[in-house]
């Protein structure tokens, strides 16, 4: 297997590393990519040909988040680990992005696509950050949708560039940025044609030889006048005033560990800082809240979407859709955004849709959204949950092989997760307005499909609440 970080050095000492890791279609922070860090650092510490370093991507995407085995090994260890063990296990990643930084050869990142979580944490440890010119790019600190934070000094660099409250805006909401935003925000130094990108970092690295790293050069924010002093009431005024209400503030952990991140670790060196944040980290890890969440919407998300995605060659051609009733218009805007021709069909029933397949068969469906008392005389349903923060599931109902192929390749093309059940009323429905513990209840009494898939269902839509981590993982981790 190819190295994840190949390099080659020029003349004038200006060493490229390109990040690209073999059988991925996306670079992520594992313990091989961590391994290899280290090693890239290493040579550019030893070898006195090496005047800096440009980091990029051999792929259209810079650099995701965690790699799943390794999320899913943090989220296990933490079972019965200690928080030394869990310090030091954790803890690598924002170490070596510390050493980075303070190198005498300087590292510049050149980032030529997404960059989210530990891959903007990596070109925030860089002294001097190139963004693409695409609008499409995205660069963001998503952790709190999953009840964590940036654990690899993200809470800390971010305000001491961009200042405290733009920084807590990110943080708390988890929301991207283009590269315009990033710039104007001080997050990256220059935005620059892809086709330039490289040159351009090179042309940046080969300024910055022969200075020593200067935190005061570097952060615009450096001094954090703007940053409160730590207390409990600050932090929830904070959090309310980046629209975090009460309830939520308790109820996820997270958003008291981001905010008592940034207070604790202000004015602090940035060794000192990351170790705060680290330790903040640590208490979501230990915490059954940030467990569930990462496990449902996170590890079991990405499982469901590629498992309960339609067979190979299913598609669809075509649909026709009958007149779609008020309570129902959830289903003209969803439609709408579909690039597939389609037919209004007045002889059609109402609320009905018949989709054509790539094969030429047709199969028919009555549309149905959650917020209506369950149907099971309809047939086959999809039944559409409201759009909400981690995504959309649509629930395909009562539907035989063929017709959920079919469904299930349409419910994609609505940027939906298709989850199929059999019928012959909806199971989210059945699950609506009930506590966590009638929901265990009812869904334990499900003995086809996988029970996570179920939990990752429930969290989409909305009918359990997303620390929970849906009704089943809830009810797991309570005490017998």
């Amino acid at each position: 297997m190819s190295a994840p970080i190949t390099t080659s050095l020029d003349a004038d000492g200006v060493l490229l590393a390109t990040i690209d890791m073999a059988d991925r279609t996306m670079n992520v922070f594992s313990v091989e990519l961590m391994d290899a860090l280290d090693a890239l650092m290493d040579q550019v510490d030893r070898d006195p040909a090496v005047k800096s370093c440009v980091i990029t991507s051999g792929k259209s995407s810079f650099l995701a988040g965690a790699d799943l085995v390794m999320v899913r090994g943090y989220c296990d260890s933490a079972r019965s680990a200690t928080h030394a063990q869990m310090f030091d296990m954790c803890g690598r990643l924002g170490r070596q992005f510390v050493r980075m930084e303070a190198s005498a050869k300087p590292f510049v990142a050149a980032v030529n696509g997404l960059a989210l979580g530990g891959g903007l944490e990596l070109s925030l440890a860089c002294r001097m950050r190139l963004v693409a010119d695409d609008p499409r790019l995205q660069l963001g600190l998503p952790e709190v949708r999953w009840g964590l934070l940036p654990g690899a000094g993200g809470t800390q660099r971010l305000p001491r560039l961009a200042g405290f409250e733009p920084a807590m805006d990110l943080l708390l909401t988890g929301r991207s940025v283009d590269p315009g935003t990033a710039l104007k925000l001080g997050i990256v130094s220059s935005v620059v044609p892809l086709a330039k990108l490289v040159d351009e970092a090179k042309a940046v690295a080969r300024a910055l030889h022969g200075t020593p790293f200067d935190a005061a050069l570097k952060f615009k924010n450096l001094e954090q006048a703007d940053v409160p002093a730590h207390s409990d009431a600050t932090a929830r005024a904070i959090a309310a005033r980046h629209g975090v209400g009460a309830e939520d503030f308790d109820l996820y952990p997270a958003y008291s560990a981001i905010v008592d991140s940034v207070l604790q670790g202000a004015r602090q060196p940035l060794a000192e800082a990351t170790a705060t944040e680290m330790n903040n980290f640590l208490r979501l890890m230990f915490s059954p809240v940030a467990g569930r969440m990462v496990r449902t919407l996170f590890l079991e998300r990405l499982r469901a979407e590629r498992e309960l995605a339609p067979p190979a060659g299913a598609g669809v051609e075509s649909l026709r859709v009958g007149p779609v009733s008020a309570t129902r218009q959830a289903w003209t805007a969803a439609l709408a955004k579909l690039k597939l021709p389609q037919q209004a069909d007045a002889t059609l029933p109402a609320d009905t849709v018949v989709v054509t397949d790539r094969g030429g068969a047709t199969h028919t469906a009555a549309l149905r959204v959650l917020d209506e008392a369950a149907d099971p005389a309809a047939g086959a349903q999809l039944v559409l949950a409201p759009l909400g923060p981690y995504g959309r599931v649509i629930e395909i109902v009562g539907a035989d092989d063929g017709a959920a192929a079919a469904l299930g390749a349409l419910v994609g093309k609505l940027w939906s997760l298709p989850w199929r059940t059999p019928g012959p009323g909806s199971r989210l429905a059945a699950l609506r307005g009930k506590t966590l513990t009638e929901q265990a209840r009812t869904a334990s009494a499900w003995t086809d499909g996988d029970p996570a898939f179920g939990d990752v269902a429930a969290c989409l839509a909305g009918v359990s609440p997303a620390w929970s981590g849906g009704p089943r993982t809830w009810s797991a981790d309570q005490p017998a």
